[in-house]
This record gives C-alpha cells, structure tokens and sequence, in this order.
C-alpha cells in the first residue's frame, strides 16, 4: 500500500528538480529521500523519475502519476486536519508576503476582523522588496500577493484585481515648467522615476485604440511610491503613480493630474500559494477572506 510520506517525497522531487533540494525542504536525509522514493516505484511497479541524467527528469509513467500523487497527498493531509482540528477551526501561523504600499493600505487593515473570525490562527506579514519564496521552508511564505507577476505550475494563481495608475504632477512644478499637452512632451519635462536602478525607462501609454512610447531619463529614481509621491509634491517633476496613492492628493489640489486622456495600463494582482500539495486551512480560508473583503470590492480602484 502507498505510505502518503512517499508521495510527498516524489512530489517535493519533481517541484525542487533534484534528490538533495527535496531532502533540505523536507528537512531529512537524502538517503532517507532515496529509499523512499525507491519503495514508492517498487509499490507501483514503475520508474517514476529517471535518475541518468545530471538532472532529475520524470518519466512517461511519472507525469501520468503526477496529478493522482497530487490528489492522494490533498486528501490525505485534508483528513488528518478534519481529525486534527476537532471542530475548533483552522489554526497555525499564516506567512504572507507583499509590498509595502499595499500591505499598509489594503493587507494590514483587515487583519483584526480576519482573526476574530480565526482565533487560532496567527498571523505574521512581511512587507517590502524582498522576494520570497512560497513553500514551507526558512524564510518561505504561505502566501505571497505580488503584482505583475507569474507563476509556476506549482503555485495557485488568484487574481484579486487591477491597480489603476494615473500620471500627476504638482501645480508648482506645472507653473514653473508648463503642462504636457501630448505625451512625447513627457521626454522634455524632469520625470520621476519609480522603480530601482537600472530599469529601462520607458513609459508605455495608452488612449483608446492607440499606444505611444515616450523614453526619458529621469532626473530622481526612487524605488518607493510614497517617496515619489513626497518628490512630486514638493515640485520635483511628473511621475505615474498608483490612483488609490494620490486621490486625497487631487482632491485637495496638492497634485493634478496631466494627459488625462493617456493611461498607463492596469497592473494585475495576484494572491500565490502552493498548490502542488494540499494548502493548510489557514491558507484556504485567508484567500476566502481576502476575495470576500477586497477582492470583489476592490478598494484600491480610480475613482477619478
């Protein structure tokens, strides 16, 4: 009969690419991970992974195994929650991942109602640039919400919605240095940049069924949009900004926006979490939450 533990080592192989990666995820020798993997092809009487080249490559018999591994491991670790559990509801620490902005303004606020509705589930966010991985290991994450982004068969892919973006300028800068009128006036005028160093900078612009690329070089580049947004204030320049993160800005006429007619394209967000094997409760019911409270309202959408 299969042992799940198998399984999972086969699955954690065919997600890592080798023997020695799945030992250090699964935190277990690799001689542990060979004769697991060995007694898992002799209970199904195949070779599951071919071992003779440099890398570990699945066979014919492997990938027609693949999925039916996948939903074996699901429902063996889903029963053992169900039983685990006893009714009291998911539990454990939930990791997730995102940037700075959008976890202050659209991750953060709601976590106090997401946990009186899970008691028992601690929560640790982790914001900034740093990119993590998605998995179970050190310094991974459960989930990860990261905009313009794709991923791997492994990973689940839940599109919460769209960021609008609009290009402004405060009217300090505009009456020193006049307003743009078409946008390859933008080369001409002192653009700030969002984004780290090195980034081509090139801003693709849209209006109905036509598309314009304006290239610049930008005077101040800053890979923060609450810095840039300070910047724009104080008359450094024009930048494309986020709608949500200028909005009171517009209102109040500390920025105005130019070339309303031209739009930089929506970025796409996602929510990512593994789905290789079974994802805890505590991941489940949290991307729930997050679709229920944001992901069809969409807060972070122009209202301008």
């Amino acid at each position: 009969m299969l042992q799940l533990s198998d399984v999972q080592v086969f699955l954690e192989i065919v997600s890592s690419g080798s023997f020695t990666a799945a030992a250090r995820i699964l935190k277990m020798p690799k001689s542990s991970v060979a004769r697991q993997m060995a007694r898992l092809e002799q209970q199904v009487g195949c070779v599951l992974l071919d071992r003779s080249t440099r890398a570990v490559a699945v066979t014919e018999e492997g990938r027609n195994f693949l999925p039916y591994a996948r939903r074996l491991l699901d429902h063996g670790i889903e029963a053992q929650n169900v039983l685990r559990r006893k009714g009291k509801g998911a539990s454990g620490l939930l990791t997730i991942a995102t940037t700075g902005l959008f976890g202050r303004n659209f991750i953060a606020p709601y976590l106090p109602a997401f946990r009186e509705r899970n008691p028992n589930i601690r929560v640790a966010l982790w914001l900034g640039q740093e990119w993590h991985e998605i998995g179970s290991g050190p310094g991974q994450v459960d989930i990860a919400i990261r905009l313009r982004t794709t991923a791997s068969p492994e990973i689940g892919n839940q599109k919460l919605g769209e960021i609008d973006f609009r290009i402004v300028a405060s009217p300090k800068y505009l009456e020193l240095s006049g307003t743009p009128k078409t946008p390859d006036q933008l080369a001409h005028h002192s653009m700030i940049e969002l984004g780290p160093a090195g980034k081509h900078n090139r801003l693709l612009l849209n209006k109905q069924d036509q598309a314009v690329s304006v290239a610049f070089a930008p005077p101040i580049q800053i890979d923060d949009p609450e810095a840039v947004r300070a910047a724009l204030i104080a008359g450094g320049g024009i930048a494309v900004l986020p709608a949500f993160l200028i909005e009171e800005d517009v209102k109040k006429g500390a920025l105005r926006t130019v070339l309303d007619d031209w739009r930089q394209a929506p970025i796409p967000i996602h929510v990512l979490y593994r789905t290789d094997v079974a994802p805890p409760l505590r991941v489940r019911v949290y991307v729930e939450y997050l679709l229920e409270m944001i992901g069809h309202t969409q807060p972070w959408r122009a209202t301008f």
